[in-house]
This record gives structure tokens, C-alpha cells and sequence, in this order.
């Protein structure tokens, strides 16, 4: 290994120490106690290290919102079926955003429900419109498709039917993220919510389902 490798893979190694330091302490208070004075606290170096990495605690914020949804595009594009009608692309996509929020609800409540500042388009790692890396895209990729092949349907602005689609989805997440708990409120597992939303939502739209 050379020089110039062995330095990349420190610097490396040293970013990837400071975002997963930032993730505890945003998980341990939110993003408003995050200061670059206690990442460097919590990882025993001076500030001026953390600066070496990032212009400031946004460019911070950034670099993780960015890893969260690179993660969540991975797997929505998991196990995708091009080939599938796209209404069952939509219910299969369904499934595994719950299953995201599930297996990772810290990452789900940093992106959507306690999330950072808003980033910029321009500031962003991911291609923004690109369906394999921009989550979104992706999914108005298959309300789109659903659309064009479906006559039924009479509202042709997919990002309208794909809002009210993620709105729904999300209300059921949050239900469970937030009062999953509650010993007084009997709430059906997620994915049982999500598929029987997913499909009364589809059929309203006037989508035919397998």
C-alpha cells in the first residue's frame, strides 16, 4: 500500500468515526444539542480535527442525511421486479419502506420526522431525479408507469397520487414508531397496516391489482 493510500484510508477511517460519533449524540438529544465541540468530546480529538472533515456542523448534517438516504434508495431498489405489474412494484416498494422504518427507525425519524435542515439540491451526494439514488424519483418513477398503464385512473399527476400514497404509509410509521408501546391502543403490526393500505389506496386510484 503507498503513502498516498494509507493517508486516504486514515481519512477514511477518520470521517467515519465522526459521522457515527454525530449519530449517537443526535439519537442521544437531536440535532439541536449537536455541536462540533462534543463530537470532538465524544471521539477524544480537538475541533480542529473535526474541521479538517467537515466545513461546519451543516456540511455534518448533510454528509448524514445524505448516508440515510442513499440507504433507504438501496432498499427500495432491492428486489425491485421491473418486469411486474406497477402496481405490485408500488405494494412490494410499500413493504420495504415500512421494513426500512422498522429495521432502522433512527435513520427514519432523522429523515422524516425529526430531520435537519433542509439540503440543497446542489449540496447533496445523490443525482436528484435520478431513480437510483433519489428515493423519491424513484417511487414517481412507478406512479408514472402505473399511470400510463392503467386507463382507469383518472388523476394523471403522479406526484399527487404518490404524496397522498407516502402520506399514508408515513402516518401508519409514525403511529408505530411513536405509540408502538401504548398498552392502550391495540395497533396491528405494520406490515399488515401497510399492505391493506396499500392496496385500498391502489384500488381507489382505479389501479388493478394482482
Amino acid at each position: 500500500m503507498s503513502i498516498t493510500e494509507r493517508r486516504q484510508r486514515e481519512r477514511d477511517a477518520l470521517r467515519r468515526k465522526i459521522i457515527d460519533a454525530a449519530r449517537t449524540l443526535c439519537a442521544e438529544g437531536g440535532y439541536e444539542a449537536l455541536t462540533v465541540r462534543s463530537i470532538a468530546s465524544r471521539i477524544d480529538y480537538s475541533t480542529s480535527v473535526i474541521y479538517s472533515q467537515f466545513e461546519d456542523k451543516a456540511a455534518l448534517l448533510r454528509a448524514i442525511t445524505d448516508e440515510d438516504f442513499a440507504e433507504l434508495t438501496r432498499q427500495l431498489l432491492e428486489q425491485d421486479a421491473p418486469d411486474a405489474r406497477p402496481s405490485q412494484r408500488i405494494l412490494n416498494m410499500a413493504a420495504r419502506f415500512a421494513n426500512f422504518a422498522q429495521q432502522q427507525p433512527e435513520h427514519y425519524r432523522r429523515i422524516f420526522i425529526s430531520p435537519p435542515p433542509p439540503v440543497s439540491v446542489e449540496e447533496s451526494a445523490a443525482e436528484h431525479g435520478n431513480p437510483n439514488e433519489d428515493a423519491y424519483a424513484f417511487a414517481r418513477m412507478l406512479f408514472v408507469a402505473l399511470i400510463e398503464s392503467t386507463p382507469t385512473i383518472t388523476e394523471q399527476d403522479a406526484d399527487m397520487l404518490l404524496q397522498m400514497f407516502w402520506g399514508t404509509l408515513h402516518g401508519l410509521i409514525a403511529l408505530h414508531l411513536t405509540l408502538g408501546d401504548e398498552p392502550w391502543v391495540n395497533l396491528k403490526p405494520l406490515p399488515t397496516l401497510v399492505e391493506h393500505a396499500s392496496r385500498a389506496l391502489l384500488t381507489g386510484f382505479g389501479a388493478k391489482l394482482g
